[in-house]
């Protein structure tokens, strides 16, 4: 199901990789690529540095491009793997860059190179005691049909059940307003500074509120349940060697999503350079 070219975003993970030394990272993302459960964010934000490169599935009755549901004007449906990085730029800041790629014989004209998405997160309040983290997500209006737009607000508690046990519970909601470029054709992209339009379209992602649960053992394993602003989903994941996360889920006791993403820190030199002396 998933396509050749998610080994090129991999390929760049592991570049990077090399100019950074993994350190422990325990982290769960939606299918986007930022901290989440399966298609939700949450409020949780990772330390300064840390950065994750993987790719999701998205089946094809929940298409987020090809989807006559969505959009009345598409006569085909396609499954959709989603390729992203996400890096915690400052201790508050994340950056997220997503790729989203309809599978099967399509056009140019519609396909073009995929759907390319700049999302900025940020943290308004830390998570204390009695008050749960709240962060603001955008989505920068620059690209061509943008297909995972999220302007949200969103807040995350976490709640100690047992020693080892936790969940993390998250509400939020998105607005189905945003701007964007939605009416120029890829053989008309000539500049990222035209063609802007408000829209209203609350058929599409994280239009309304939403929220889920994800109990977690230890950190490195969980069931989540979500409310994604259209369906209920149900999922689990698993994080191997401590910065390898594999997690599947269903949506709407439908068809089923995959997803993995590497996680490690730009920070932490290998040990083959940090033990080399400066002169």
């Amino acid at each position: 199901m998933l396509q050749w070219t998610g080994k090129k975003v991999f390929g760049i993970g592991l570049m990077l990789f090399s100019f950074g030394q993994p350190i422990l990272v325990r982290a769960q993302v939606n299918i986007s690529g930022k901290a989440g459960l399966m298609y939700i964010p949450t409020a949780r934000v990772l330390d300064e540095g840390i950065i994750h490169v993987g790719v999701s599935y998205n089946p094809i009755n929940y298409a987020f491009r090809f989807n006559p549901n969505i959009d009345p004007r598409i006569k085909t449906r396609n499954s959709e793997n989603i390729y992203y990085v996400n890096l915690v730029v400052l201790p508050r800041l994340e950056l997220n860059i997503n790729l989203l790629r309809p599978n099967g014989e399509i056009s140019f004209n519609d396909r073009g190179v995929g759907d390319r998405q700049i999302d900025v997160k940020y943290l308004l309040l830390t998570e204390k005691k009695k008050r749960p983290a709240l962060a603001l997500i955008l989505s920068m209006p620059f690209g061509i049909d943008n297909s995972l737009i999220t302007n949200a607000l969103v807040a995350t508690k976490t709640i100690q059940l047992t020693k080892t046990i936790d969940a993390e519970v998250t509400l939020g909601t998105g607005t189905p307003y945003h701007i964007a470029r939605e009416d120029i054709k890829n053989d008309q992209n000539s500049g990222i500074f035209s063609g802007f339009m408000l829209s209203n379209d609350p058929k599409r992602y994280l239009t309304g509120p939403f929220g889920g649960i994800n109990i977690r053992v230890n950190k490195k394993a969980g069931v989540m349940v979500e409310w994604d602003s259209h369906h209920l989903n149900l999922g689990a994941y698993t994080t191997l060697f401590k910065h390898w996360t594999l997690q599947g889920g269903v949506l709407n006791f439908d068809q089923v999503t995959l997803g993995t993403s590497y996680a490690f820190s730009l920070f932490k030199l290998p040990k083959r350079v940090s033990g080399i002396p400066v002169e």
